[in-house]
């Protein structure tokens, strides 16, 4: 199971809640929009994943608009609209008087694929000040540097100029320190710092860099966002919000020391060799807290990979997290059987003795590391009646009985991780033959479709045998189902008929 959390709404609260902004609670209604939508699939998805959302997505022409809208049509998804525009077009209709898209409270965009103009991005920046709510959180995906040595070359520029002769000598071995995973890719460049480390000639290091114009968009989007009255909230990328995670050893300390620093973004940018940037900002006023149960109390957590797969110790920069001590181990066992909140796994015997600050620390650390994430929580439902008899959980999903399956992960909408879940296409054949017949009769329903797909490349990676036979369908059956039902359950996938 890969769940699609990074731009989810539970995702995108949790992170600014790691700097104390108070999250709205689970299950309130809200608004989201996505300009440049070039996944409409995916939009319609977590739209499907989180129903008490409305959904709005802006495509580049009316063509892509009416093919989005027939696709949410076809899956049943009623909380998604369609719409085109650019940031400046949807702007000057707003000044004309359309209410579209209405007052949000999360505005998300990724222009990695096709970047903005200068214009457009600034249009972006304008529309998330006039149409989020307060506290409405802007997620903006971009490239911060042109080049690759993009993060080194701007804080060279920036640095140096008000620094003395002997402050630059010490900023060589401190460059050393911040650039370890940009120096490992280029051992030039890193001999040539040693060098001039070595020489005390910092200018020798430094004048390549001097002269050219270096250019910082995330210095540029920071500058924007804080004259447009927003602070920033954090990156996307769950463990990029960490130092201990993602900094080298060797400049943590160093990465610390510079949380004041106007350029501490950037620096960290040079430590972690970032040059794609997924920002998060929150319009303020927003409302804060200090109280971990206010902060984090709402959400459930839930596994990304199963119980086996997590090792008993994960490295971060050169130390280790223990993941073996008993308080980890209960409560892996524990989100290994399904999604819970912090009140359930202090309410639940296996748990007993384990303080609310000690479940907490271990959620988070879980969380951080990429084994568990956040989540809305449980689907309550009221079809128990049979497990012999599992049907797909909602409209979105049960269009898995009219697709043809190929050799491609499948995506699924999961009102418990409140975000699309991609399963392999080897679980997908059968779960649609499990959701077409039930369990019992799952062979003769998978049968048909091994054998259309007999002979071809996909055959290999599907039925991992020449032929399909009965047989071979009935142990992929039993292979998946065995590892896989559970989680499927537990995730809203499923639901007995």
């Amino acid at each position: 199971m890969k769940p699609q959390s990074t731009l989810s709404p539970i995702s995108l609260r949790y992170i600014a809640a790691l700097r104390g902004h108070k999250p709205k609670k689970t299950g309130s209604e809200f608004t989201y929009a996505e300009m440049g939508c070039s996944s409409p699939d995916a939009l319609i998805c977590l739209a499907a994943s989180n129903p008490e959302g409305r959904f709005y997505g802006f495509m580049p022409n009316d063509v892509a608009r009416r093919t989005a809208d027939d696709k949410a049509m076809q899956r049943g998804t009623f909380n998604v609209i369609f719409l085109t525009g650019t940031p400046s077009e949807v702007l000057t209709r707003i000044a004309g008087g359309s209410s579209l898209p209405p007052m949000l409270d999360y505005l998300c965009c990724d222009e990695t694929e096709s970047n903005f103009s200068a214009t457009e991005r600034a249009a972006l920046f304008d529309l998330a000040q006039k149409r989020l709510n307060q506290g409405g959180i802007l997620a903006t995906k971009y490239r911060a540097y042109d080049k690759a040595d993009g993060a080194l070359r701007f804080v060279i520029n920036e640095v140096t100029p008000e620094m003395n002769d002997q402050q630059k000598i010490e900023f060589l071995s401190e460059i050393k320190k911040l650039g370890t995973k940009h120096l490992s890719t280029d051992i030039a460049l890193s001999d040539e710092l040693d060098k001039a480390i070595a020489d005390k000639a910092p200018q020798s290091f430094f004048a390549k860099y001097m002269g050219d114009k270096s250019t910082s968009h995330s210095f540029d989007t920071m500058v924007a966002m804080g004259s447009r009255g927003f602070s920033y909230a954090g990156d996307a990328n769950m463990t990029l919000n960490y130092v201990e995670m993602v900094v080298p050893a060797a400049a943590q300390d160093l990465v610390v020391e510079c949380r004041s620093n106007p350029l501490y973004e950037q620096i960290k940018d040079l430590a972690i060799d970032r040059t794609i940037r997924t920002d998060l900002w929150i319009k303020e006023p927003s409302e804060r807290s200090s109280s971990p149960v206010e902060l984090f109390g709402g959400f459930a957590y839930g596994l990304v990979t199963t119980r086996e797969q997590i090792p008993a110790s994960h490295p971060a920069q050169g130390k280790n997290i223990d993941l073996s001590e008993p308080s980890y181990s209960k409560i892996i066992e524990l989100l290994s059987m399904l999604p819970v909140g912090i009140a359930d796994i202090l309410e639940h015997p296996s748990c007993e003795g384990i303080s609310p600050e000690k479940a907490m620390e271990v959620l988070q650390i879980l969380v951080a590391c990429g084994y568990a994430i956040p989540m809305r929580g449980s689907l309550t439902t009221t079809k128990m009646t049979s497990v012999e008899q599992p049907k797909l959980v909602g409209s979105f999903n049960r269009f898995l009985d009219k697709t043809e399956l190929g050799d491609n992960d499948v995506l699924f909408a999961s009102q418990v991780a409140g975000c699309g879940i991609a399963l392999s296409a080897r679980e997908a054949f059968v779960i649609q033959a499990i959701n077409r017949v039930g369990l019992n009769g799952s062979v003769s329903a998978l049968m048909p479709e091994l054998r259309r797909i007999a002979n071809t490349p996909t055959a290999e990676k599907i039925i991992q045998e020449k032929e399909p036979t009965p047989e071979g369908a009935h142990a992929m059956i039993i292979d998946i189902a065995g590892k896989s039902l559970p989680q499927w359950y537990a995730y809203a996938l499923l639901e007995a008929a």
